[in-house]
């Protein structure tokens, strides 16, 4: 079996001791490919630096996160438009207004001001998006005039009528650690109306650790779990979900076999 973990961010501190050998466990369980996640400069940076010292199991994104919209110079727009050309998305990009770390306004404008870069880049696109249901009707309204761009929803945790809404985009939907979650039953019941041509999977490692690894910093060779999950409840086998999930992958961003 192969697999794709769509989003870690293996360039964050917690794998500052031990990223060898997080990387070899991850083959041994089949993952193929990582693609790091940069969501400010310095993080893009170091995505940048693994794919040099990893280049045939890492791949990358770059772009900024809404939290961090708030810090954001010319500077940094130059910085992403000079090293896009290496990453296979830009991502991960969005809005936020759980957290709301920047003003909604701030992060409405750069979101669309990073929306344009991905269209004249031609780059598939990871979205960062959390809030209520009229969060969700606003920003889908929002991304109504970007139905030409390949979006990936990162990380989704919603409803089944969400995810219906999602499903008339140009979408994929990624699907965490949190699909093996006891009370995760809405998202459980979402997951399986979403075609699974249109389903890839993720870690968002560290975070979000898949039962039974939860309370350990997650990481890529956890992703396991969460086809096993996947498997479940489309009432399959996970070689299916492998061989499906990751040519889902292999043809969103685009990538060699």
């Amino acid at each position: 079996m192969r697999f794709i973990d769509t989003h870690a961010h293996l360039n964050l501190s917690e794998f500052k001791k031990d990223l060898p050998e997080v990387i070899e466990r991850a083959k041994k369980a089949g993952i193929i490919k990582c693609i790091v996640v940069g969501i400010d400069k310095k993080t893009g940076n170091q995505a940048l630096e693994l794919k040099k010292a990893f280049p045939e199991f890492i791949e990358i994104a770059i772009g900024f996160h809404p939290h961090e919209v708030k810090k954001l110079t010319e500077l940094d727009y130059q910085w992403l438009e000079e090293h896009l050309p290496q990453a296979i998305a830009l991502g991960e990009i969005g809005l936020d207004w759980v957290k709301e770390y920047s003003p909604k306004e701030l992060q409405i404008k750069h979101f669309e001001k990073l929306l344009e870069l991905a269209r004249i880049y031609k780059k598939p696109v990871i979205l960062h998006l959390r809030g209520d249901l009229s969060f969700w009707d606003f920003s889908l309204d929002l991304l109504k005039a970007y139905r030409d761009l390949a979006l990936l929803f990162h990380c989704f945790t919603s409803e089944k009528e969400i995810a219906l809404k999602i499903l008339e985009f140009n979408s994929m939907l990624s699907l965490p650690g949190v699909i093996t979650f006891d009370k995760a039953r809405a998202l459980q019941e979402a997951v399986k109306t979403i075609p699974i041509e249109r389903i890839v999977l993720e870690t968002d490692c560290p975070y979000l650790s898949p039962v039974p690894m939860r309370g350990k910093r997650n990481e890529p060779a956890f992703l396991i779990y969460t086809a096993q999950k996947l498997a479940e409840l489309k009432e399959t086998t996970i070689e299916k979900v492998a061989e499906i999930t990751t040519q889902n992958a292999i043809k969103f961003f685009n990538l060699n076999q």
